[in-house]
């Protein structure tokens, strides 16, 4: 059920007007020339030969929510004076994905060279009409104006892709064609499927129906989980997002990330064990087994099928985080290592690589993979994925190998955007990553020689889910009918998919931050619209200047028909708080909180001011705060504090309880360490701190696994003074 605004906001959207500044990804060049166009029941939709399939994507576009079927009508004539008019022109002033659009008071005419130039066409079209447009109800009172403007543009890179990570959690197919929509709104033009990992075979491949029957699965009982794409799911998805020009790439992965594979056929691995695939997360030390001709019989039997669903010119085959632990004691793998003359471990791996390219080359495919794959040497032409090290690209760029930017600092969309308490559970081996973070991201290298910069083809953000099973497992509850992994994909999503599409499309000259920021107020609104699920954005500060002894404290809205709702009173706000209509004044900034408000169940996280504790630098990062309300007084209370990403290693710790100011003592009882719900250190006490007499607790963590979910359990028993708080820091 989509989420409805107030209605008082809302009636104030019936009738408006997009115009130019709404556009997302920011054209080349637009200018409006003070007409309008009404859309009517009556309009038709001419279009030439080789354009009825966007002129019925045009027609399917607008249908639900105007209600109105219009007609289509093919055409020879080059121009047309009334309706909205599809057109190809093969010496039109765009590059092969650009497109003109030109609305008057009588016609729109969108061109392009080919189809793919008109579809873009096409989505800044949508985004012009008011954001009901993108209902899938008929909308009533809506005038379907669109302010007459002419546009020309052009994408600035090739590659404009998202990677999504089903193998870690599996998406229906539903799902899949829904990112596809997505991702067509933005004109991104690659879908990148990380269909093979340790943790679940995604694919249906008919010579090796153990894939999908053993490998597509785990867990047990109630918690068992997983699934699988059919051939025909496959067959579907890729005519789907052909015609919405997004090239769907499978990933393959080898040698290591394959455990579910070596699950399935356990001759495949160096030990052949039989082995489950994991209900949790970690990185397999088990490879396909290079020295047995098996295994490439294998990876080119499931190849040849593959081929035969991906219609794509590329093929990727991941090539990272292998550990060759296992190939150093397989007799099979040191064989061949000596048959090959080589000395290292980690040139069987060039050369695994080496024979699928081969193959693959035979098919007319190209290779992609992860930096890893040019790195270690892959001498033959391929498509090198740089994820961690940007400064890779000048040794990939001049050994001949395409390079597109996938940097995690920039595109990895599973860590979240904040460090705002209540941010949703997100991946914490990297700073958050903001949205404006996201809109700064520049595929191209700073120093790189002007020969090779047509090799750097574009970037690409990933989506990784292997969230789901580390820590609470987030997972559909199929007699509930909900879908609560999806909501939580399109929060990490959107906006961020939004600010990417602008990073890789528009031309530097042309991104604005500040745009950008206002054009998504009315994104939001789309969102909507279409249901799609997204994070709310704080309310923007303007300014906290200090007059008079007091804080004036000024916000922007940046959601279109939201509210700014916010309390001083030290409680935090809430979609009942008083609503923001100038601004604010405030003895202490602290007390302060506002939030963003779309409805009464969907809001944004609170903009605060929190204390600073950079006098408490040298005891490490702050893990949480604590005052009067934390604790039940003069009782035992237990606190669970998530220290994932704080405890990153094997080594040793400290936690330390600081108490900053008050009168109570606290008394710390015990302190035990879990990891992913397991409890692995506990430490007895009883040691009472208060006003400069710190607390300090240590232990230490052995097998540490990447991905882990850690958890630091504290029994404590506080005093009675209400105004009594500290912090609680580990290092």
């Amino acid at each position: 059920m989509k989420y409805l605004k107030f209605v008082v906001f809302f009636v104030g959207l019936i009738g408006t007007i997009s115009n130019a500044q709404h556009i997302i990804p920011e054209p080349e060049y637009s200018k409006e020339n003070g007409q309008q166009f009404s859309l009517q029941s009556t309009t038709k939709i001419y279009f030439v030969d080789g354009l009825k399939l966007q002129a019925e994507l045009l027609q399917s576009a607008i249908s639900p929510a105007t209600g109105w079927d219009l007609s289509l009508s093919l055409t020879a004539k080059n121009n047309i004076k009334k309706g909205v008019f599809l057109k190809l022109d093969s010496n039109a002033d765009v590059s092969e994905e650009g497109y003109l659009l030109n609305v008057t008071k009588k016609s729109i005419t969108i061109t392009g060279k080919n189809d793919t130039g008109v579809f873009y066409g096409i989505q800044s079209l949508l985004q012009l009409l008011p954001v009901e447009i993108y209902n899938k109800e008929k909308q009533k009172s809506v005038n379907w104006f669109i302010q007459g403007i002419e546009v020309k543009d052009n994408p600035q890179y090739a590659w404009r892709g998202m990677m999504l990570d089903v193998s870690r959690y599996f998406f229906g197919k539903e799902y899949v064609l829904k990112f596809i929509d997505m991702m067509a709104m933005y004109k991104l033009n690659i879908l990148h499927l990380h269909l093979i990992d340790d943790a679940g075979w995604r694919l249906e491949i008919k010579k090796y129906p153990k894939l999908t029957s053993v490998g597509a699965w785990r867990g047990e009982g109630a918690n068992r989980s997983g699934g699988y794409y059919t051939q025909e799911d496959v067959k579907e998805i890729v005519a789907y997002a052909t015609m919405r020009n997004v090239d769907v790439i499978p990933e393959i992965e080898l040698p290591a990330h394959t455990l579910a594979a070596i699950s399935a056929y356990p001759h495949l691995s160096c030990r052949n064990e039989n082995i489950a695939v994991p209900a949790h997360h970690f990185i397999s030390r088990d490879l396909y087994c290079v020295g047995k001709e098996s295994t490439f019989e294998f990876l080119e039997d499931v190849f040849t099928e593959v081929f035969s669903l991906f219609p794509s010119k590329y093929i990727h085959i991941g090539g990272d985080e292998a550990r060759y632990d296992r190939w150093k004691a397989c007799p099979h793998c040191q064989k061949r290592k000596k048959e090959l003359g080589i000395t290292k471990e980690r040139n069987l791996q060039v050369y695994f690589n080496q024979r699928i390219q081969k193959y693959v080359q035979k098919s007319g495919k190209i290779l992609v993979g992860w930096d890893e794959i040019i790195e270690d040497g892959l001498t033959e032409k391929a498509v090198g994925m740089i994820w961690h090290k940007k400064e890779k690209t000048f040794a990939a760029t001049k050994a001949g190998h395409d390079v597109v930017m996938a940097l995690t600092d920039h595109c990895y969309f599973d860590v979240a955007e904040s460090k705002i308490p209540g941010e949703v559970k997100a991946a914490t081996w990297l700073a958050p990553i903001s949205l404006e973070r996201v809109y700064k991201f520049n595929p191209m290298i700073k120093g790189l020689d002007s020969k090779y910069r047509p090799q750097v083809l574009g970037g690409h953000a990933c989506l990784w889910s292997d969230q789901f099973i580390h820590g609470t497992i987030l997972q559909e509850i199929a007699p509930l009918n909900e879908n609560r992994s999806e909501k939580y994909i399109d929060y990490l999503t959107f906006p961020r998919m939004a600010a990417l599409a602008e990073a890789l499309w528009s031309p530097l000259n042309k991104q604005s931050w500040e745009g950008f920021e206002k054009k998504m107020s009315t994104h939001y609104n789309i969102y909507d619209e279409a249901e799609y699920g997204y994070r709310v954005p704080q309310p923007k500060l303007i300014s906290k200047n200090k007059k008079n002894g007091k804080y004036v404290v000024e916000l922007e809205n940046v959601v279109e028909g939201s509210q700014i709702r916010y309390s001083i009173n030290g409680v935090p706000a809430n979609a009942y708080s008083t609503i923001y209509n100038q601004p604010v004044a405030v003895e202490n900034l602290i007390d302060f909180e506002a939030i963003t408000v779309v409805n009464r169940s969907q809001y944004s996280l609170p903009l605060s001011f929190p204390r600073s504790y950079k006098a408490y630098k040298k005891h490490g990062k702050l893990l949480m705060e604590w005052d009067s309300k934390t604790f039940n007084l003069n009782k035992t209370t237990q606190l669970e504090i998530n220290a994932t990403g704080k405890i990153n290693k094997n080594k040793s710790y400290e936690v330390s309880f600081i108490q900053i100011d008050g009168k109570s003592n606290l008394e710390i009882v015990a302190v035990a360490v879990f990891k992913n719900g397991k409890k692995i250190t506990e430490n007895k006490l009883s040691h009472v701190i208060s006003k400069g007499n710190n607390g300090v607790v240590k232990f230490d963590i052995v097998g540490y696994e990447t991905g882990a979910a850690f958890k630091i359990k504290v029994k404590v028993k506080s005093g009675s003074d209400v105004k009594t708080y500290g912090a609680i820091f580990i290092k």
